[in-house]
């Protein structure tokens, strides 16, 4: 197993194990054999700092196995991008429309809408300066791609990774966090839009739960760039989600984890949470509003 997708799945298996209303559910975690399964593949990024913030494929992923339907309409309108004149408005709606191009492919929306998202994101890059991301190699891999949803779909996530170690490398930190703010309170946009009402998916609920640990991650990120003017209103935010968070009704119980045979880790308790009608309407307004603050 290599390590993006060690890291990711123990990530989100700790967050499923603590968040679960049934304290006494335990979960198995293979770890590796060896350090050699350990080592990322070149194309995969090369900076463990942001190994901890799922990428939107991996969200989309989930939520489809879950049992979330495509909903139409959910999406930032690609129209809008004219009126992104801001280098934090460009940022911030590069991440929404990467995510919003996760989600509409992992929903087989087709080569065409693929495109569309292409041109528009290659837009925005070029003022963001990032280059090299779209470009002919691209265009010609998704002519050979032809109408493969599946293949489209992993285009994307391999896409959003290089855009990752691409700004890292280049010293643009502060922008990298408000595409990686975006994407993820887009991401959350679906997940309460695919939820619905407060009785209706608590499958759902449960995952946008997790999304806790997540956010914790991402403020820890956001927070080395906290000089910039533009990732400290992110921050403001992201901070308001946070405290969303501690309505939510929790009961605490003690982590335990066993050994069993061979690489097996059994992890047990941590902490219960879960939504209250209440909770859930105020985070599901609070994520409209900021979304709306942001692709408006």
């Amino acid at each position: 197993m290599n390590k993006i997708v060690l890291l990711t799945l123990f990530g989100l298996l700790l967050a499923m194990v603590a968040c679960k209303s049934d304290e006494n559910q335990k979960k198995k975690v293979d770890l590796p054999q060896d350090k050699e399964e350990q080592k990322a593949p070149d194309d995969e990024p090369r900076n463990e700092e942001v190994y901890s913030i799922p990428s939107p494929n991996e969200q989309y992923d989930l939520l489809r196995a879950l049992g979330g339907e495509l909903k139409q309409g959910t999406v930032n309108e690609l129209s809008n991008v004219s009126e992104y004149s801001t280098r934090q408005k460009k940022a911030l709606n590069f991440g929404v429309y990467l995510s919003d191009a996760a989600y509409l492919m992992r929903y087989d929306q087709g080569k065409k809408v693929f495109l569309d998202y292409v041109s528009t994101l290659d837009k925005l890059g070029r003022d963001l300066d990032i280059t090299k991301v779209y470009g002919e190699e691209l265009l010609k891999e998704v002519e050979e791609i032809g109408a493969d949803s599946e293949r489209l779909f992993e285009l994307t996530s391999d896409n959003y990774l290089t855009v990752y170690d691409q700004m890292i490398d280049n010293g643009k930190g502060s922008d990298l966090t408000l595409i990686l703010g975006g994407s993820w309170i887009e991401t959350m946009h679906i997940l309460f839009a695919t939820s619905g009402e407060f009785e209706e998916n608590y499958e759902i609920q449960e995952y946008i739960v997790d999304q806790k640990y997540i956010l914790q991650n991402l403020i820890g990120f956001a927070s080395a760039y906290d000089d910039d003017e533009d990732v400290a209103k992110l921050i403001e935010d992201l901070e308001a989600i946070q405290t969303a968070y501690e309505e939510l009704d929790c009961k605490e119980s003690s982590l335990e984890v066993e050994q069993e045979e061979g690489d097996v880790m059994v992890l047990s308790g941590g902490s219960a949470c879960l939504f209250t009608a209440s909770s859930y309407k105020n985070m599901k307004s609070l994520i409209k509003e900021i979304r709306s603050s942001i692709v408006s």
